[in-house]
């Protein structure tokens, strides 16, 4: 495994994601609100994570950005 995320960079990396979901969910469509938590997703995902082996993995990390085994999980579609 790599080296764990120091906690500032998880925090950013959470942001990151966040973002990335928001565009992707309702960027495009200016006239709608809407409320978005992006902690509760990531640690749905995160969880996934640690239940999670090979190629189902490998997709998770790339959307989140980083890999509960240290960062670079890359990117899935958007870069950020």
């Amino acid at each position: 495994g790599g080296t764990p995320p120091v906690p500032g960079r998880v925090a950013q990396l959470v942001t990151d994601f966040g973002l990335r979901l928001f565009r992707a969910g309702w960027g495009h469509r200016g006239d709608t609100n809407a409320v978005l938590a992006p902690h509760g997703a990531t640690s749905v995902l995160v969880a996934l994570q640690v239940a999670t082996a090979g190629r189902g993995r490998r997709q998770l990390e790339g959307a989140l950005g980083f890999s509960i085994d240290g960062e670079g999980g890359g990117q899935v579609g958007d870069t950020p």
